[in-house]
């Protein structure tokens, strides 16, 4: 059988002038190549050829020797003849000689003088014959070799002088040997520590009985149980050895099982004994129920009572019998496991003692599926079950309190907040005002900053509270960090001229603009600096720079010459209420909110703040990591906090508020400003204004003596032509929420900064104005 791809029956022909020769031997079917000389045949010499004839001239000694070389190449199945046409006389006989000579033990046959083509066809055709008989012998020798490799475990065969004459993939693996180290090798001067081994000793006894031999050993120098089959024949042994390692390592954990499973049941008995578990067997067919006297006593009854269902159900709470039916009737339909647990009220048939029984079962069917048996126990919950109710009215308890401690929170906000709106806007009046002295300026900005402040340590504890209960959200646009980190020094400027503190600003960073919620932003910024002014001595620095990263962050860093921050305190120092102990709380003052509530907000951003010190007064550096915008689109603020415009002719505006210093100051600041002012205390009088007036604005806080200002912004909003800003001292999301549903464009919490609304109102009246003119 030929090798796909191989051609058979070729016959190289190194014979000099010997056209002839190839046409005849053409004409009688061989393949014939043509070789100029030996160096040509020995090239195209392959697994093809079948013969190579050679003339005289061409036995050249020293490619004689090469053409040696290439024969003793070939695979032990193949053995191509080599045919000699010898020339008559001294001289060829003493060139074949030569020739025979070189070639050792190669299969050589010379033909002699004259040159006989008969003679020469029938060594060709023999040749070919013992050709396509040696491609054959490969043939079954390679899938011999194949069979053998494909064997999973270990195979060899040792010859009588006990050397290896084959081993499979396995054995090499096994031992770390390759092939060359152990064929033709004595199996014992390999592997010194077999001998006088079991494998050794039943080894030797197949060879000398010539019975085949099989057992079982752990083998040391393998680390593993092996099953080996010794099979003896008169060239030696074949050796099988398989691992059952995982075989007996099952065997073993089998028995281990059997045993631990005996533990179990005793273990069980004993601890159904000793945990009070009734068990149970009942067997519907007949109704006979069989139990342990200790579900007697749950039941309630006498010891080594023998009860029926009937006995059983009548013990069960009135109230809680349909359970036992609906199991049943589920654990036998379609489907069902057979497994069942379920908890019910008992009343005991002698002591009247309700007691809660958790049972546990299965039931077994017959061959006709229907139920023939059901088994399992029942166990006493009642300490449980009292204890679980009490749990969840703790909970509730609990979550009451919680409720009422946030309703105590918003009411508490709303009180501190509606005094500090008249405050404000008075001072933002007076200061307005050129005639006041330098003194009493400086005397109002400081009144100005510590209503301010109140009113940040108000939101502090409402931010605190949100990001308890999950439920800070952000409100994202495209932000510019660079016009943030200015603004929020603007905000700092009286504090850092008050300690004479430098600051430099590093603003190095290309893609300074990233999608946040500004106000939080400027809220975690203002934190940030207002700490490095409290914990930095006077005439100390203040270093912001920004970078960008190579993941396209912006990297801002806040660098003080403060206090600094001891190690330990570090990874607590954005804990809420976490100011670094007593001492620094009573020297600096503070809630200790402002770095937790920044830490969510960076979250919630998904960025990162992290702060590093070298300890105590080595100063201080925050570090924040938010998202850049790839792309810098922007220029300049990406929301503007201040607005330079003048009213927009004199409009009407409806303020309705119930707090009269609220409503004094508020009234005073939007006249001064140029707008007509209808003013109301009430929801009625609210609506009589409007019924009288064409007013474009309405200013309405929500708590309203007879009613809301959502009620009223409502019915006023109903034409779309009247835009509307709530004023409020809620400012959870759910009041701006519920103010932008009911119409309101615009949502302030107090105390209202007199800047933002004058803006607001700015911009309201110029989108309501620009919206009439429109064409439609």
């Amino acid at each position: 059988m030929e090798k796909p791809g191989e051609t058979a029956g070729t016959v190289l022909v190194a014979v000099p002038g010997g056209k002839g020769l190839m046409s005849t031997l053409a004409k009688h079917g061989f393949r014939v190549r043509s070789c100029k000389n030996l160096a040509e045949l020995i090239k195209r010499f392959d697994r093809s050829t079948d013969a190579i004839v050679l003339g005289e001239t061409t036995l050249i000694p020293s490619k004689m020797r090469l053409l040696a070389k290439a024969l003793a190449r070939q695979p032990p199945w193949s053995d191509v003849p080599v045919i000699f046409l010898a020339k008559a006389g001294r001289q060829g006989k003493k060139a074949s000689q030569g020739a025979l000579q070189i070639l050792g033990d190669a299969n050589v046959l010379a033909l002699p003088p004259p040159l006989r083509i008969i003679a020469l066809l029938s060594a060709l055709r023999a040749a070919a014959r013992t050709r396509r008989h040696q491609r054959a012998v490969r043939d079954l020798f390679e899938q011999r070799e194949a069979a053998l490799a494909s064997i999973s475990d270990a195979f060899s065969v040792i010859d009588r002088d006990w050397r290896y004459t084959y081993v499979n993939k396995r054995v090499l693996e096994l031992t770390g040997k390759r092939k060359e180290e152990l064929i033709g090798h004595v199996i014992w001067e390999i592997f010194p520590e077999a001998v006088g081994s079991e494998f050794y000793q039943r080894c030797h006894r197949a060879m000398e009985t010539q019975q085949p031999d099989r057992f079982q050993v752990f083998y040391k120098p393998w680390g593993r149980w092996v099953d080996t089959r010794i099979y003896p024949s008169s060239d030696g042994l074949a050796i099988y050895r398989a691992d059952i390692g995982e075989m007996m390592e099952q065997q073993k954990r089998l028995r281990e099982s059997e045993q631990r499973l005996h533990v179990a049941e005793e273990r069980i008995r004993l601890a159904l004994e000793a945990a009070d578990v009734g068990i149970f067997d009942y067997y519907p067919a007949v109704g006979v129920i069989r139990w342990s006297d200790r579900c007697n006593e749950l039941f309630g009854l006498p010891a080594g009572t023998k009860p029926d269902y009937v006995t059983y159900l009548n013990a069960i709470h009135p109230d809680d019998r349909h359970i036992i039916h609906e199991t049943i009737r589920e654990v036998l339909s379609p489907g069902s496991t057979g497994h069942y647990e379920i908890q019910y009220r008992a009343i005991g048939v002698a002591d009247s003692q309700e007691r809660w029984l958790e049972e546990k079962g299965r039931v077994l069917l017959d061959d006709a599926g229907r139920p023939a048996r059901f088994l399992g126990t029942i166990l006493e919950i009642t300490e449980r079950r009292l204890a679980e109710d009490a749990l969840k009215k703790a909970k509730q308890d609990a979550e009451d309190a919680n409720r009422a401690k946030d309703q105590f929170l918003a009411m508490l906000s709303h009180e501190l907040r509606t005094p500090l709106t008249p405050v404000l806007m008075t001072i933002a009046s007076l200061q307005r005002n050129h005639d006041i002295p330098d003194n009493a300026r400086r005397d109002l900005e400081v009144l100005r900053r510590n209503v301010e402040l109140e009113a940040l340590l108000i939101d502090d504890l409402l931010d605190l509270t949100r990001i308890a209960h999950g439920k800070l959200e952000l409100r994202n646009d495209a932000i510019d960090v660079h016009a943030s980190l200015n603004y929020a020094l603007g905000v700092s400027a009286s504090d850092l001229n008050e300690k004479q503190i430098k600051v430099q600003l590093d603003l190095a960073a290309k893609e300074h603009h990233c999608w946040a919620d500004a106000a939080r932003l400027q809220q975690v910024f203002w934190n940030i600096i207002k700490n490095a002014v409290k914990f930095t001595p006077a005439r100390g620095q203040l270093r912001i720079s920004t970078r960008n990263d190579a993941e396209h962050y912006i990297v801002i860093d806040f660098t003080d010459t403060g206090i600094g921050i001891n190690r330990e305190l570090q990874p607590r120092i954005f804990d809420a209420f976490e100011q670094g102990g007593s001492g620094v709380t009573n020297r600096y003052g503070g809630l200790g909110l402002g770095l937790a509530i920044s830490k969510r907000v960076i979250d919630l951003h998904a960025g990162k703040i992290s702060v590093q010190s070298e300890g105590r007064g080595t100063g201080a550096t925050f570090t924040i990591k938010l998202k850049a915008m790839e792309t810098s689109l922007l220029e300049g603020p990406a929301y503007p906090l201040d607005h330079d415009g003048s009213a927009e002719d004199s409009a009407e505006i409806l303020l309705v508020e119930d707090h009269e210093d609220t409503a004094r100051a508020l009234r005073r600041m939007l006249e001064n400003a140029g707008y007509q002012v209808g003013y109301a205390s009430t929801l009625a009088s609210a609506r009589d204004l409007a019924a009288k007036r064409r007013f474009r604005l309405v200013i309405s806080d929500l708590g309203l003596p007879d009613g809301s200002g959502l009620d009223l912004m409502g019915e006023l909003g109903d034409s779309g032509q009247l835009r509307g800003i709530a004023l409020s001292g809620f400012g959870a999301d759910s009041d701006v929420a519920a103010a932008k549903a009911a119409g309101f464009a615009e949502h302030f919490t107090k105390p209202v900064d007199w800047e933002r609304l004058r803006h607001t109102i700015h911009r309201l009246l110029a989108g309501r104005q620009a919206s009439s003119t429109s064409p439609i």
